[in-house]
């Protein structure tokens, strides 16, 4: 991509040199009359090639055209065209010695600020809302009456009021001076507007920049043309002959990047615009309408103070157009005044909510500080023990969480409970093991008092024969030292008879049996014989 902007670079400083050589030195006589002639046909028939073409290969992807983007640089081809049309017929008149006006180069030369004005129209839009768009074209429309009433003390009011001119000769000599104005202010127009996500792009900005700057030295040229037609000073091969051909170049110079230079990335488009916007105030492209307006005052002044028979006839039309531009500026400061009183309204209101968001902020926290409290307070109760320690939170953010605190309180106090149990049934398990081994010796049985608080140690009683129950009477079948003994039914549930006792061992330290619950001794002897206790 630099290769090629290079390239277009020397070219057109090689084309510069040469017009210079030409118009200034004549190195080849009278041929530098042509320069213009050459230009505006070779160089509208380069924006037509490369608007209307698409490059075959490219190593790059270019620019995309938007809407009737294509369009506006093709009307400026063609307008480059039709005024080397008219510039044919200016030369062919000079060669034979006449230089009428109007004359048919003038259907040529009439066209180009027309198709270069529905140009610069034709470009994209920015995507700016509808206020800013309308503040724009007021600061446009502000600039062209500034720049009308300027060119009205300079060179439009004399050639108004030039009694020698009538007709189409007078409407062809105001016509051009003031298409100039119009396409001034176009320019003044596409640099305002040029603000949005559209005129970011690198490709599209630059060629309307320099294509502004082409249009600035191609008025300039008819401007310093008319004036000096006007006083009759008409010296051909000085600086309107210079200006003509490089402001045409340099248009042609702006369709050459607007085809050659790349697309902008799209995340580099967005950090421009909002570049742009944190750095938008009082720029330089800001400030033209009110440069403008300051010219305009200057030379009112100078008007108002000169006491010239033309200045004084031109005087109320000045005035006139002076008060239209006023009146334009007051529009445009009122709609500022409504725009700023609008954002500030909608400042504060956005203020507005970000308290109430504060607000509702600093509730939710001091509720989350509140419910984080009683959370870590239950946390410390469970985790010294209190197994009966609860969250109570209903309607917080935390509820999920103390419900799950909860949760898991109960599951620890069920496990607490088990784990009781567990120990219970271990210390009965190993009494009665300890038991079953007496019994083997050949000792009676006695049933552990640790037994009794665990009830599912019965079943396994049952199963081994060391009592055997009668479900007709109730009775515990078996021989005691002190004779039979009656089964009550609280005795179905504890596995021992009603005042049965037990000489306390050292396993009952761990059984949890009441202090103080003695019953007589009493022994059992089972029906079956003592060596063989399981009934092998």
């Amino acid at each position: 991509m630099s290769v090629i902007v290079r390239r277009g670079i020397f070219l057109f400083m090689g084309i510069n040199l040469l017009i210079i050589a030409l118009v200034f030195f004549h190195p080849f006589g009278e041929l530098y009359r042509y320069i213009q002639l050459t230009i505006s046909l070779v160089g509208g028939a380069s924006i037509l090639f490369m608007t209307l073409s698409q490059p075959k290969t490219r190593q790059w992807k270019i620019e995309p055209w938007l809407t009737n983007e294509r369009l506006a640089w093709a009307l400026v081809g063609i307008g480059l065209i039709l005024w080397g049309c008219g510039e044919a017929f200016w030369r062919y008149y000079e060669a034979i010695g006449e230089e009428p006006f109007p004359s048919l180069a003038d259907l040529g030369y009439i066209w180009l600020p027309v198709f270069c004005f529905i140009g610069l129209l034709l470009q994209p839009a920015s995507d700016e809302s509808g206020q800013k768009r309308l503040l724009v074209f007021l600061d446009s429309l502000i600039s062209m009456g500034a720049l009308l009433a300027i060119g009205w003390y300079l060179l439009l009011g004399s050639l108004a009021q030039d009694p020698s001119e009538t007709g189409l000769g007078k409407f062809l000599g105001l016509y051009y001076p003031t298409t100039d104005v119009a396409l001034l202010s176009c320019i003044i127009f596409l640099l305002l507007r040029g603000q949005g996500r559209v005129y970011q792009a690198t490709a599209r900005r630059v060629s309307l920049i320099v294509l502004g700057v082409g249009l600035c030295f191609f008025t300039s040229a008819d401007f310093i043309f008319n004036v000096e037609e006007n006083a009759q000073k008409i010296t051909n091969g000085l600086l309107p002959d210079y200006l003509w051909p490089l402001g045409m170049v340099i248009m042609v110079m702006a369709a050459y990047l607007r085809y050659t230079l790349p697309s902008t990335l799209p995340d580099v488009i967005e950090k421009r615009f909002i570049k742009q916007q944190d750095q938008r105030g009082f720029g330089p492209v800001q400030l033209i309408p009110y440069a403008l307006i300051m010219i305009l005052f200057i030379t009112l002044s100078l008007n108002t103070l000169s006491t010239d028979a033309d200045q004084i006839s031109i005087r109320p039309v000045f005035l006139l157009a002076t008060i239209i531009v006023v009146s334009l500026i007051v529009l445009r400061q009122i709609l500022t005044i409504r725009e700023n009183e609008r954002l500030a309204q909608l400042q504060a209101k956005s203020l507005r909510q970000i308290e109430e968001q504060a607000r509702h902020i600093a509730e939710h926290n001091a509720e989350l500080e509140e419910g984080i409290a009683h959370l870590k307070a239950v946390q410390t109760s469970l985790a010294n023990g209190n197994l009966h320690a609860r969250a109570h939170l209903k309607q917080n953010m935390l509820w999920s969480l103390a419900s799950s605190l909860n949760l898991l309180a109960e599951r620890l106090t069920k496990l607490g409970q088990t784990n009781r149990h567990m120990e219970l049934m271990k210390v009965a398990l190993h009494d009665l093991s300890q038991e079953l081994e007496q019994v083997r010796r050949g000792s009676f049985f006695q049933f552990p008092a640790s037994c009794r608080m665990v009830p599912e140690i019965m079943p396994l009683v049952h199963a081994l024969g060391l009592q055997k129950i009668s479900q007709s009477h109730g009775q515990v079948s078996g021989t005691y030292h002190n004779g039979p003994a009656t089964v009550r039914p609280t005795e179905l549930h504890t596995g021992a008879p009603e005042g049965f006792t037990v000489p306390p061992r050292q396993a009952e330290l761990h059984t949890g049996a009441p202090d103080g619950f003695s019953t007589p001794q009493r022994t059992w002897k089972p029906e079956f014989p003592p060596p063989d206790p399981l009934n092998r």
